[in-house]
């Protein structure tokens, strides 16, 4: 107690005392609660903004190094973000970005109406310059997409002209890309490729793509001195290693256009790319396959047995290719016996094994044979579908033809070794052992005549064939 005076005392917190409290009115509360549910939801918009962005970024990365499905995932992801906020807040400060970035996605997703549709949408919203030439950009990606490339040549340089200097990088590499690819396509390959190393020098990550378009259309062109200068770009690109398989496939039309060897050089650059070892290898055992065929022969074998000495898929696939050339060459038995030394340090891949379990059945329908003349039959069947070892099943064949000359499927087995025959002299021998068989319903079918009994002998065939196999 506080003591004073005549005017008596007064207890600290004396309820008379108190200052009374302004009580708000109901209007005010509504504003307060209002504008907090505001602030939250603009806050919930950004956030919803700032992590679709975030993810469609990462979705280009991993289109541009081969995620394909990890992409497509972020992709649809991003149109289902960027759609609902569209839908729940159309008129919001970020929507005009929404609906673009919801455009961007579904035309990555292949949903070009939805695309067009979210493009339409924010041409209609009064954008401005940058966002008037970026929304023309992906308008003209439509187009090409779906077929309308005039159109989409004359969008894109429509909106380079007027709006280059406003829009921002992505969308400005994008339109590069794009009047690139249109200009090599038309036959404009000087521009094509300034548009491209334009596109490169904004955004690095683009060079592998460009590098491709450079490689494709100076293919179709006939170009053989650019599709070179291409064709090492990317292989002195370490990026480039995650689309081995598109260029692999360039490679084959390079091949296809001016022979094996000019493609053989071509390729002679992957000896010092910083690819990783097995897109090296998958390249360089290409690159041998058409030295191969080039007649370098023993290039070829170099660069396999190079390969073959690594680790993985590719030494198995460098293995497997030289046991199929020494298959295609073998003219004995213990040739292709011999395959099993070359391929045992990699039976653990698929493909070597199953090559493994050919060799073994083709050694025991061998056995097989001593006893049971249509083993060596069976036997050559398999040197011929399996192994690809056209000279042995051509021996196998005939070994049966002389075994058991009465079997009503040597003239099968004399028909498959004329088709293993490369020399004249011994077609015209085989030719001349099948006259001793003018009524075989398979020398019948194979002149063009009637094939009564043909499918009777087949049936027959296979079952005892079967019956061999699965002893």
């Amino acid at each position: 107690m506080i003591g004073g005076g005549g005017g008596g005392s007064l207890r600290i917190g004396d309820p008379e005392r108190r200052r009374p409290r302004r009580r708000r009115g109901p209007h005010r509360a509504v504003l307060s609660v209002t504008g907090f549910l505001l602030a939250v939801s603009a806050c919930t918009y950004h956030n919803v903004m700032h992590n679709a962005s975030r993810l469609y970024r990462q979705a280009e990365v991993d289109r541009r190094s081969g995620r394909e499905d990890a992409a497509r995932t972020a992709y649809v992801d991003v149109a289902r973000k960027t759609g609902t906020a569209v839908r729940e807040r159309p008129q919001a400060e970020w929507a005009d970005d929404a609906l673009l970035l919801f455009a961007r996605a579904q035309l990555r997703l292949g949903a070009y109406s939805e695309a067009e549709a979210a493009l339409a949408e924010a041409s209609l919203r009064q954008p401005g310059p940058a966002r008037s030439a970026e929304i023309e950009v992906y308008r003209a990606i439509v187009q090409e997409r779906t077929g309308d490339r005039r159109r989409a040549f004359e969008t894109v340089s429509a909106a380079l002209e007027t709006g280059e200097t406003a829009m921002e990088g992505s969308a400005l590499v994008e339109a590069r890309l794009l009047r690139g690819r249109l200009l090599l396509e038309r036959g404009e390959t000087e521009a094509g490729w300034e548009a491209l190393d334009q596109a490169v020098a904004l955004a690095s990550d683009v060079r592998t793509e460009a590098g491709l378009e450079r490689l494709r259309w100076s293919v179709a062109h006939g170009d053989s001195a650019r599709a070179l200068r291409a064709l090492r770009g990317l292989l002195a690109d370490p990026e480039a290693n995650v689309r081995v398989d598109t260029i692999s496939t360039l490679a084959d039309r390079v091949y296809d256009a001016w022979g094996a060897a000019e493609a053989a050089r071509m390729l002679a650059a992957v000896d010092s790319s910083e690819w990783d070892r097995y897109a090296r290898g998958q390249l360089t055992l290409q690159r041998a396959r058409y030295l191969d065929e080039a007649g370098d022969t023993a290039s070829a074998a170099i660069l396999a047995i190079e390969v073959s000495r690594g680790l993985g898929r590719s030494a198995a696939d460098a293995r497997l290719l030289t046991a199929d050339w020494r298959s295609a060459r073998a003219r004995d038995l213990p040739e292709l016996y011999a395959l099993r030394a070359l391929l045992l340090p990699t039976a653990g891949e698929p493909e070597v094994g199953r090559r493994l379990t050919a060799i073994d059945d083709l050694e025991r329908l061998v056995e097989v044979g001593l006893d049971e003349p249509l083993g060596w039959f069976a036997a050559a069947e398999l040197a011929r579908d399996r192994l690809a070892a056209g000279l042995v099943a051509r021996g196998l064949f005939l070994a049966y033809a002389d075994q058991a000359p009465e079997q009503p499927w040597v003239p099968k087995a004399l028909l498959a070794a004329l088709d293993a025959s490369v020399h004249e002299a011994d077609r015209s021998w085989i030719l001349g052992r099948l006259e001793a068989y003018p009524d075989s319903p398979y020398v019948l079918a194979a002149r063009g005549g009637p094939t009564d009994g043909f499918a009777d002998l087949e049936e027959e065939l296979e079952l005892r064939l079967g019956d061999l196999i699965r002893q």
